[in-house]
């Protein structure tokens, strides 16, 4: 808000919060199908994928279009120079949910947001005695994860989105189908938990009295 114009970092801002209520984001709880971005990045190492920006969003506004003419809700983004390591989505953190119970999520490197949507399903999970992993998921994994039935449900979780079951992967280089259960038990569970916490219906076992 000062009157210069130049390239530095500013020494005069204005912080504006503006609140607003939301839906659905994608109108449904129905398995979304979602497009896997070959060509751009989401962000980058030594970049600002950890915050929550504008500017996160704005880059994956191109791919989004293209997975739009796909007929996929979303995009997903890889770390290619790490053996194609799963990141997150345009807007949204991924999870896979193995066949015996286990929340498996790509791990914090700097280049992805660690939601609070994200920190919310690690601790409900937690709580509730399921094991969850954060760590590297390439997508060979994930193609033989949901081929071998390994992999049994993946959703995405965003502030928006809340819980979103995932449901195809599309590509330039093919597809990676749904996986057995798209709205599974533990996928349905922890949307349930959550959105009933945030609108009063379930207990909040977080509540901090004051």
């Amino acid at each position: 808000t000062e009157p210069f114009l130049g390239v530095r970092p500013s020494r005069e801002v204005l912080y504006e919060v503006i609140a607003s209520p939301a839906g659905n984001y994608f109108g449904t709880p129905e398995p979304v199908d979602i497009w896997l971005s070959t060509t751009w990045a989401r962000t980058h190492a030594g970049g600002t994928g950890f915050a929550k920006c504008g500017g996160n969003y704005a880059a994956s506004l191109l791919p989004q279009l293209e997975g739009e003419a796909q007929g996929c809700k979303q995009v997903i983004f890889t770390d290619r120079n790490r053996e194609d390591a799963v990141e997150e989505l345009g807007g949204m953190n991924v999870f896979f949910v193995t066949r015996d119970g286990k929340l498996v999520t790509p791990e914090l490197t700097g280049t992805i947001l660690p939601g609070i949507t994200r920190d919310s399903v690690i601790h409900l999970a937690q709580d509730h005695g399921i094991e969850v992993e954060e760590r590297t998921v390439t997508l060979g994994e994930w193609r033989e994860g949901v081929a071998s039935g390994q992999i049994a449900e993946i959703f995405a979780c965003g502030t928006a989105a809340v819980i979103a079951p995932m449901g195809r992967l599309l590509s330039e280089r093919g597809e990676i189908p749904a996986p057995a259960q798209t709205n599974g038990e533990i996928t349905t569970w922890l949307r349930d938990q959550l959105v009933g916490i945030q609108h009063g219906t379930v207990e909040d076992p977080y509540l901090i009295q004051i």
